[in-house]
């Protein structure tokens, strides 16, 4: 098996970030929002990892002015704890950092432990719930926060 490779999402992820989707989420993205991802280059920053061509993983985040909201993360269930999801985070984390940016934001479910953890080990904090934020089952999302450090 390869190594993870990162490439900017493209259309041609699409196709294969919508199966991810709608195998990992009960309220998956549909294919216009990740359009729009790929299509708004002003904002979004979001990325496909692939191994051997395959793309298995992939992260959805927007830079505005000095933050950093991360919308969507997922990895496929063969590939989950091999260190994917961090290495994705890492790459959005390192462009942050090198766009000056101050704050890494996200949402995570209540009832997500293993994402909680990752997010936790990387140094996010809790800072608030949102209430009945998952429309699938109105679960609530607990917010975490990552302050950066500008970049020298």
């Amino acid at each position: 098996m390869g190594e993870l490779v990162i490439e900017p999402l493209s259309l041609a992820h699409i196709p294969h970030v919508l199966e991810i989707e709608r195998r990992l989420f009960p309220a998956p993205w549909t294919e216009g929002m990740f359009l729009q991802e790929v299509e708004e280059k002003w904002l979004s920053r979001s990325f496909a990892g692939l191994v051997d061509g395959a793309v298995v993983a992939y992260v959805v985040a927007w830079l505005m002015r000095d933050e950093v909201h991360v919308l969507n993360l997922a990895v496929v269930p063969e590939f989950q704890r091999r260190g994917f999801a961090r290495r994705l985070l890492v790459h959005v984390l390192d462009l942050a950092r090198a766009a000056n940016c101050r704050m890494v934001t996200l949402e995570v479910r209540v009832s997500n432990t293993p994402a909680k953890l990752l997010y936790h080990s990387m140094g996010f904090a809790p800072v608030g719930i949102r209430r009945r934020y998952y429309h699938d089952n109105n679960e609530d999302a607990l917010v975490m926060t990552l302050r950066l450090e500008p970049a020298s």
